[in-house]
């Protein structure tokens, strides 16, 4: 059966799942095929453009935003949106933050920047709001390297001479929280601002 991109493509992702975008090789995806490396680069021309086609497979879905609700919602909407569209894969984050937009996330671009302008942002300030809308999304959904218990001991061992900041490492709250807490905190500030 001859390859087609879309099946690049999903084998790709499923190789991204596996072995994470450290290790994701054209090599490895031609031997998950089942073809040789010259085969598949008669479809995709180098490891560049395979990380753009994993890329915009990865933000291929569209968001349903309700156009009836305000601007505050229809960001909420997207953001939680666009968080569960990067955790539905291993490193999704890290492989956006490297790739330019192509078309599937220029669409979503597109609808924020639309969102804050009919807000009644100004352009400039559009721009950076959703540059921060981003990023904080994109940082939502990295998880950290589990210290060694060794370092682990340490730094608790080092917290005591830092009340306030001891206070924070047990709050209890989980990555959905942190993220639902830094939008609302990210969005309050947005309607100050509009003020």
């Amino acid at each position: 059966m001859p390859l087609d991109r879309r099946q690049i493509t999903e084998a790709a992702l499923a190789l991204l799942d596996e072995v994470g975008l450290a290790e994701l090789s054209t090599r490895r995806l031609a031997a998950k095929l089942g073809v040789s490396s010259p085969t598949l680069y008669w479809h995709v021309k180098d490891k560049a453009q395979l990380l753009d086609l994993l890329a915009e497979a990865v933000c291929e879905d569209a968001f349903e935003i309700d156009e009836t609700q305000d601007w505050r919602r229809q960001l909420e909407q997207g953001l939680h949106q666009f968080r569960a569209m990067l955790l539905r894969h291993r490193d999704a984050a890290t492989l956006l933050r490297e790739r330019p937009p192509g078309p599937n996330r220029l669409a979503h671009i597109e609808r924020t920047a639309r969102i804050l302008l009919e807000a009644g942002f100004t352009p400039e300030d559009t721009a950076g709001i959703a540059r921060l809308l981003a990023a904080h999304v994109l940082a939502s959904v990295e998880r950290p390297e589990k210290p060694n218990p060794e370092a682990a001991k340490e730094f608790l061992e080092n917290l005591k001479a830092y009340p306030n900041a001891r206070t924070l490492g047990f709050t209890g709250l989980t990555a959905d929280d942190l993220f639902a807490l830094g939008t609302e905190v990210i969005l309050d500030g947005l309607a100050q601002r509009r003020k």
